[in-house]
């Protein structure tokens, strides 16, 4: 059996997890605003050319940071997979003996 203060260490190693993806979280949805932003701002916008290229120059910047930030979210979570794993054969160990 595990003592208490490993038990405890379990259960803050889980939340500080929870708290990573949480943050993660809302930082893709706020890319996710910057870009529905950029792309209104394109479509309902009739600019002259030389505004026109400013703007897909913006929205192409706002695509590859949601890219970026969608790709963190992917890591904790594969991240956070991969513990949730390693936490069920423990436990399916422990019941086992």
């Amino acid at each position: 059996m595990q003592s208490r203060g490993s038990r405890w260490s379990l259960v803050s190693m889980f939340m500080h997890h929870k708290r990573a993806t949480c943050q993660a979280k809302e930082t893709v949805v706020s890319e996710f605003e910057k870009v529905d932003a950029a792309v209104h701002a394109l479509i309902g916008h009739k600019p002259i050319k030389s505004d026109d290229n400013k703007n897909i120059e913006t929205v192409q910047i706002e695509l590859g940071e949601l890219e970026l930030s969608i790709q963190g979210v992917e890591e904790v979570l594969e991240r956070l997979l991969r513990r949730l794993i390693r936490t069920r054969v423990s436990l399916l160990n422990i019941l086992n003996q």
